[in-house]
C-alpha cells in the first residue's frame, strides 16, 4: 500500500522523544553508516512542512523519484512496528495475548505441562482484569488441551479454574447488551443534550427501559457489568433532564473507578467520559466543590496518553471556566482564558468536533464577560465552523445569540446589522422554535437603535417577562445554564457591566471558598 507523504510527516512529528529514541535504538542499525530510510526519517523529522523536492535534492543520487516511494513505505512499516512494540511494553492485555499464543505454541509442540502452567496463570490474570475476550480464547485453548492432554496437572484443579467465572454466561450476555446500549446512548448524546424532539425523547426513554432490564448488574462482582449499567442510567437520565438522579449515579461511579486505578490507565476513554458527565451534571446541580475535587484529584495524573490527556484538559477547562464565571471569580477567569489561548492550539487537533466546538464557545463566553469583545467574536465564530458534522444544533442556537450579544455590546452598527440578518435567518429556518430565543433576538434588534435609555429598559423588561413566563421550559433552563441571558439584560437595565452584576449577585452567597 502506498504511504501518504503527508501522513508519514504527521506520524513522525507526532512521536514523543521517548518514542523516537525507542525507534532509533531498536529499529535502526547501530554502529554502521546511516541507512537511506534513517536519513529519510531524520530529514522528515526536521521539516516544518513536508517538502519532498528538498529531500530528493539533499540525498541525490542515492534517493530519487524512482525509489523514494519504496523508502517511505518501508520507513512507515518500521515506525508502525516500533510504535506497536513501544505501546505494548506495559499493556496488560498485550501480555495476556502473548500468553495465549505461548499456550497455543507449547500445545502444538506437545509441551503440555508448560502449556497448562501458563494457562492457569493467564486465566487468573484475565479474570482479575475482566478481560473477557481473552478468557474466551483461553477456554478454547483449554478445550484443545484436554483433548490431547496427558499432563500431571490435576484435572479437578484445571476444571475448577475453568468454571470459576467472574459472572455467569447470562450476565455476560447482559454486559454485552449494556455495552451496545451505551454505544447508542453516546451517539444520541452527540446529537443533542437537551433540545429533544419527540422521536429522540422516545428513543432515550426506550434505551433507559432496556437498561433497567439488567438491574441485577447493580450488585454484580464485575466492574464492567456495573459500570455499563450505571453509566447508561446516568447519561440517559441526564438527557431526560433528571439531572439530580444522574449526578448521584455519577458520584458513585467515580468512587468505583478510584478503587480500580489500573483501569484508569488501561481504559482512559471511559474514565474521561465519566468526568465529562460530572462536569455537566455536577455544575447544573450546583455541586461546584465536588466537580473541582474530581478534576483536581491526584489519580488524574494516571492520564498520560496524548489524546486522552488533551480531552481531560479540555474538560477541566470547561468545568473551571463555568465555575469561576458562576461564582464571579473573574481574576481566575482571566488567568484561565489567557492560559487556554496558548494551550488550546496544541490540543485542538486531538479533540473531536463536539469538544472543540464547546471549548471555543466557552473561551468566547469568558472573553465576552471580560469585555474582550474582539476575541469573543473570534472564538464564537470559530465554534460555528465545527457545526458541519450535523450535531448539537442547540449549541448553534447558543452561538448565534452570543454573536448577536457581542456585536450589540461592541455598538458597531455594521457588525450588528450583519449578525442580526444571520441570526434572524437561522431562527426563521429552524424547525424547533422557543419563545425565549425569539424574545431575546427581538429585544436586541429593537433596543440597539434606541437612544432613550428608558425605552431600552422597557424592551429589556419585555424579554424578561417572557423568560419568567416560560421558566419551567427545559430548553430555556439549559440555555440559561450556558449563559445567564436574564442577568445580562438586567445588567443592561441597571447600566452596569455584566461582570459587576454577577459579582453583586453572588458576593454575599459565597461565605466559604470554593476550593478545598
Amino acid at each position: 500500500m502506498k504511504t501518504s507523504s503527508s501522513f508519514l510527516w504527521q506520524l513522525i512529528h507526532s512521536l514523543s522523544g521517548n518514542e523516537k529514541l525507542f525507534f532509533k535504538r531498536n529499529f535502526l542499525p547501530q554502529g554502521s553508516p546511516s541507512t537511506l530510510y534513517k536519513k529519510l526519517f531524520d530529514a522528515i523529522a526536521g521539516q516544518k512542512e513536508y517538502d519532498e523536492a528538498a529531500i530528493l535534492k539533499k540525498f541525490q543520487p542515492e534517493l530519487n523519484k524512482k525509489n523514494i516511494a519504496f523508502q517511505k513505505h518501508y520507513l512507515h512499516q518500521l515506525l508502525c512496528n516500533s510504535l506497536i512494540e513501544y505501546d505494548n511494553r506495559h499493556d496488560p492485555a498485550h501480555d495476556l495475548y502473548n500468553q495465549v499464543q505461548l499456550v497455543r505454541i507449547y500445545r502444538k509442540k506437545g509441551l503440555l505441562d508448560e502449556a497448562h502452567n501458563i494457562w492457569k496463570k493467564a486465566v487468573q490474570k484475565a479474570r482479575k482484569s475482566e478481560s473477557f475476550a481473552v478468557l474466551n480464547l483461553l477456554k478454547t485453548e483449554f478445550e484443545k488441551m484436554i483433548l490431547v492432554s496427558s499432563a500431571h496437572t490435576s484435572y479437578d484443579e484445571l476444571h475448577s479454574l475453568f468454571k470459576s467465572n467472574t459472572i455467569s454466561y447470562p450476565e455476560y450476555a447482559g454486559l454485552i447488551t449494556l455495552r451496545d446500549i451505551y454505544t447508542e446512548t453516546i451517539l444520541v448524546k452527540r446529537i443533542v443534550h437537551y433540545d429533544l424532539d419527540p422521536a429522540i425523547k422516545q428513543k432515550i426513554t426506550g434505551l433507559l427501559r432496556q437498561t433497567e432490564l439488567y438491574s441485577n448488574a447493580a450488585s454484580s462482582p464485575s466492574f464492567w457489568f456495573r459500570y455499563y449499567y450505571f453509566i447508561n442510567k446516568a447519561t440517559l437520565n441526564y438527557l431526560l433532564h433528571k439531572i439530580s438522579e444522574s449526578f448521584e449515579l455519577l458520584k458513585s461511579l467515580l468512587d468505583t473507578w478510584k478503587k480500580k486505578l489500573d483501569f484508569i490507565t488501561s481504559h482512559t476513554e471511559h474514565y474521561v467520559e465519566l468526568l465529562y458527565m460530572i462536569n455537566y451534571a455536577g455544575i447544573h446541580c450546583g455541586e461546584y466543590g465536588f466537580v473541582l475535587r474530581a478534576f483536581n484529584d491526584p489519580c488524574n495524573e494516571l492520564i498520560t496518553e496524548p489524546v486522552q490527556k488533551a480531552n481531560f484538559e479540555a474538560n477541566k477547562f470547561l468545568a473551571l471556566n463555568k465555575i469561576y464565571n458562576k461564582t464571579a471569580r473573574y481574576d481566575e477567569v482571566n488567568k484561565l482564558i489567557h492560559s487556554m489561548k496558548t494551550q488550546f492550539p496544541q490540543w485542538e487537533h486531538l479533540l473531536n468536533a463536539d469538544l472543540n466546538r464547546t471549548v471555543n464557545i466557552s473561551i468566547g463566553i469568558g472573553c465576552f464577560v471580560l469585555e474582550q469583545f474582539e476575541d469573543a467574536l473570534y472564538y464564537i465564530k470559530r465554534a460555528i465552523t465545527y457545526f458541519r458534522d450535523g450535531t448539537r444544533d442547540e449549541h448553534l442556537a447558543v452561538a448565534q445569540i452570543l454573536l448577536l450579544l457581542i456585536t450589540y455590546s461592541m455598538n458597531n452598527q455594521r457588525l450588528f446589522d450583519a449578525q442580526y440578518r444571520n441570526t434572524y435567518t437561522y431562527f426563521y429556518k429552524r424547525k424547533r422554535k422557543h419563545p425565549f430565543e425569539t424574545a431575546l433576538v427581538q429585544c436586541l434588534h429593537r433596543s440597539f437603535y434606541m437612544t432613550d435609555s428608558k425605552k431600552k429598559t422597557e424592551e429589556y423588561q419585555k424579554a424578561l417577562l417572557v423568560f419568567e413566563k416560560n421558566k419551567d421550559d427545559v430548553v430555556q433552563q439549559m440555555a440559561f445554564a450556558i449563559f445567564n441571558y436574564p442577568g445580562w439584560l438586567i445588567s443592561k437595565a441597571q447600566r452596569i457591566p455584566y461582570r459587576r452584576y454577577v459579582e453583586n449577585t453572588v458576593h454575599d452567597k459565597l461565605k466559604e471558598p470554593i476550593l478545598e
